[in-house]
């Protein structure tokens, strides 16, 4: 039997890189860059965005991912590309690209009014904190990111984690780990509010309300609980069924 072949989908795009995360750079960095005054030149590493680009809320996006530890020729690194509403396509190769040598970023949380964005690294298995770097030139703004001062202790060394979320008004963070582990801290301060070593097998995903008041985590093969975050109890499980045909 001849093997079908599946045509390339739309608008198709290649950065050589296997991506592992993905998210939206918020509003407030994509204003900030217009506010711009300083007349600082960019450093060597910097790539422009292109001319036509205007910082306009939701066309660029940040990217997570590489080859890993081994010697796979794969950069790892965070990557930010821009989207173009008009000709619904992103840009060639990314606008920006910050490499992070041997570790992997997996997994990632952007701060939703713009503080910066945290990577969950599969290679060592810690949390860093990445700061938004904006640089102006003669004509052309630029987004970029760099690596922050602020080191995240109580999610260094914990093992990998799976789910990473901000509550809607940054407030709060949420990690959940490849060893079950639910953590739940105040942001910036990082006071812990939820340290459940036991809350699932694994932690695949999770997600707030609107109010920050509950947060949903879901279990490797289940099962789905809500908890109420001001108590660290759990208020509600769903569990996994299995469904014969």
């Amino acid at each position: 039997m001849v093997k079908k072949l599946v045509p390339d989908p739309p608008n198709l795009k290649k950065y050589g890189v296997p991506l592992y995360s993905v998210a939206w750079v918020p509003k407030t960095v994509l204003k900030s860059i217009q506010n711009v005054t300083a007349d600082d030149s960019s450093d060597a590493d910097h790539k422009p965005l292109p001319e036509t680009a205007q910082p306009d809320e939701g066309k660029y996006l940040v990217f997570a991912g590489g080859g890993g530890q081994g010697r796979s020729g794969i950069p790892n690194s965070v990557l930010l590309a821009y989207f173009d509403v008009a000709s619904v396509s992103l840009s060639d190769s990314p606008v920006y690209k910050l490499g992070t040598n041997s570790e992997l970023p997996y997994r990632m949380t952007v701060h939703p009014n713009g503080d910066g964005i945290i990577c969950a690294m599969e290679t060592p298995k810690s949390c860093r904190w990445f700061d938004w770097d904006q640089n102006e030139t003669a004509e052309i703004h630029k987004l970029g990111l760099k690596v922050s001062e602020k080191v995240l202790t109580e999610l260094d060394n914990v093992g990998l984690q799976l789910a990473l979320a901000f509550d809607n008004d940054g407030t709060t963070l949420a990690a959940g780990g490849e060893d079950g582990s639910l953590r739940v801290f105040k942001w910036p301060s990082m006071e812990t509010i939820i340290n459940e070593s036991n809350a699932h097998s694994t932690v695949k995903d999770l997600h707030f309300s609107f109010d920050g008041k509950l947060i949903v985590s879901l279990g490797g093969g289940g099962p789905c609980r809500v908890w109420d975050v001001s108590s660290a109890i759990a208020l509600a499980t769903l569990a996994n069924e299995n469904v014969s045909n």
